[in-house]
């Protein structure tokens, strides 16, 4: 007779396996769903797409060019530091890492408190580059 321990290795999962698979996951009001994308969009893409595509190769090609020199990259670092090392910036990332673990499906046992998107606390930037890219795209808005 087979055994089952109810403990499951994998905390979460999301997005396609590979490339081209049309089975995707997703957790959505805290339940994992997978899905197949039966009849994919290959048409051209919109107008706010195209925008919203260019925009995010111009912001990308613009941290490029700040890693590229070293004089930038080192006032960028020193500036991310400074940021990071703010009571603002631990709050608020302690704040996300509280919610992602409430929001787990690892432990289906606890208390899930749902809330929406709108209130939800956003990331804050963990990376020199993702630092970088969210205040070139802040200033760019």
């Amino acid at each position: 007779m087979a055994k089952i321990n109810p403990s499951s290795p994998i905390a979460d999962i999301h997005g396609a396996l590979q490339r081209g698979d049309k089975v995707v996951y997703r957790v959505r009001d805290g339940v994992q769903q997978a899905y197949i994308v039966k009849h994919p969009y290959e048409g051209k893409p919109t107008s706010k797409q195209t925008k919203a595509r260019t925009a995010f190769k111009d912001l990308t090609q613009q941290v490029k060019a700040v890693y590229a020199d070293p004089v930038q990259l080192a006032d960028w670092q020193a500036r991310f530091e400074a940021y990071t090392s703010t009571r603002k910036y631990k709050a608020q990332l302690n704040r996300y890492l509280r919610e992602q673990r409430e929001r787990s499906l690892a432990n289906p046992l606890s208390t899930f408190h749902f809330r929406p998107a709108a209130k939800r606390t956003p990331k804050p930037p963990t990376t020199l580059y993702g630092f970088i890219l969210s205040t070139l795209a802040k200033k760019s808005e």
